[in-house]
């Protein structure tokens, strides 16, 4: 089942619809037309009572100035750009820079601040956006639409299918915060962590990708098996100062399979996620500091985490990484899944 409800109006002027898609078994995802936001996932307890398993805001105004992509969908181009640009046929394109002369997240005005044109059909959501020729510097018209269906299994499923008439790079991702002990009250160094990559992509003092892949085995980075968060920070403290923000090879083949998985020990709660994207990031929010979220919470540092399923940063500047380039004749198509059990 799918409502909707209004849940306030854009400084441009534009409303911004709540979509809230429920199941027989108690499970709710509150979903925005403004960047697609996930603003909450209510998870039944046994005391019949819901627990909040994301991070974010109750206004709409907390969105529209959330500088950390607080539960959005994120694009044209996921990660980082070095030099801000793109190579397109061996051609660079310049494209905005709003990190230094870098590009993060798709640029000042990426798609987490669009709000989308949504309709119900059944139980599903179907999400459009046009992406203008150049917008934040892409080429190319990009139409994208993005599908979210809340089923019976207790998945989340999201299909997303972008196209183009004329070659251009899409590379889009998830920014769901997640906590599944209390929705970002405290921190999650507790959980338990899985990301099923054997090699990652490593980054220099800019956080750019150098181009290299390698094993995790021997690292800090290593989480083939589930793994406690606190316990890994604690023992790597000089290397991972900042905590997580790594992107791992999961998924080089590219099909619908299991790519990561989170656990709180205390409730129970688990999430794992299966994708079709080749990477997946693993952030662990150690620059969110002081931020006022949802029930008057303050987020800190480590209090939530993000799965990033996407493409390969910088990935056109680099022939061992997966393409993103996407033509009128190749699509992008992906497919994601949040699969909740206790």
């Amino acid at each position: 089942m799918i409502n909707r409800q209004t849940f306030g109006t854009t400084k441009k002027g534009s409303e911004v619809t709540k979509f809230v898609l429920t199941n027989s078994h108690g499970f709710e995802v509150h979903l925005l037309s403004y960047g697609l936001t996930i603003q909450k996932i209510l998870y039944p307890t046994s005391s019949s009572k819901k627990q909040d398993i994301v991070l974010g805001f109750d206004t709409l105004e907390g969105y529209e100035s959330n500088v950390y992509y607080f539960g959005s969908i994120v694009g044209r181009n996921a990660n980082r750009l070095s030099n801000g640009s793109i190579l397109i046929d061996g051609q660079e394109i310049k494209v905005t820079q709003n990190e230094g002369v870098k590009q993060l997240h798709g640029g000042f005005d990426g798609f987490d601040k669009k709000n989308w044109d949504c309709t119900i059909e059944d139980n599903t959501l179907i999400c459009m956006y046009i992406s203008p020729d150049l917008e934040e510097g892409f080429p190319g018209e990009v139409i994208t639409t993005v599908t979210f269906e809340l089923t019976e299994k207790n998945e989340l499923k999201i299909e997303t299918i972008a196209t183009t008439d004329q070659d251009t790079v899409v590379n889009l991702t998830r920014h769901d915060y997640f906590n599944l002990k209390d929705g970002g009250l405290t921190d999650t160094k507790s959980h338990l962590i899985q990301v099923k990559g054997d090699s990652y992509t490593p980054t220099d003092e800019e956080n750019i990708v150098t181009g290299e892949i390698l094993p995790v085995d021997q690292t800090p980075f290593n989480l083939t098996r589930l793994t406690n968060l606190g316990d890994r920070l604690e023992e790597n403290k000089q290397t991972l100062p900042m905590g997580f923000d790594i992107n791992y090879v999961t998924n080089p083949k590219q099909i619908l399979k299991s790519v990561a998985k989170t656990i709180d020990p205390e409730s129970g709660r688990a999430l794992e996620i299966f994708s079709t994207q080749p990477g997946v990031q693993f952030y662990t929010a150690a620059y969110v500091t002081d931020v006022k979220g949802k029930n008057d919470s303050l987020y800190q540092p480590y209090h939530g985490f993000c799965l990033e399923t996407q493409h390969l940063p910088d990935d056109t500047k680099h022939d061992n990484f997966s393409n993103s380039i996407i033509t009128e004749e190749i699509p992008y198509t992906q497919n994601l899944i949040y699969k909740f059990t206790s």
